[in-house]
């Protein structure tokens, strides 16, 4: 369990995200991918979605996302 949870932190840390914030938005938005290459591609940390609401290691002003009606592909 630890190896795949460090395996979702370690690239999000060398994309400079905050590491709390991308594992709540992949958890939140992973059930709309549909495991459809585009939406899971979304979600990698070098993607633009991701980039936006997850940048900044340090965030002192953590505002959650509610979860979506459906992912945008």
């Amino acid at each position: 369990m630890t190896t795949i949870v460090t395996s979702f932190i370690e690239p999000a840390r060398a994309n400079n995200l905050n590491a709390f914030k991308y594992l709540y938005t992949l958890l939140l938005y992973m059930p709309y991918s549909k495991d459809e290459l585009t939406g899971i591609e979304q979600l990698t940390p070098s993607s633009p979605l991701i980039q936006k609401k997850c940048s900044g290691i340090i965030d002192d002003n953590l505002e959650l996302q509610n979860p979506p009606e459906n992912l945008t592909v």
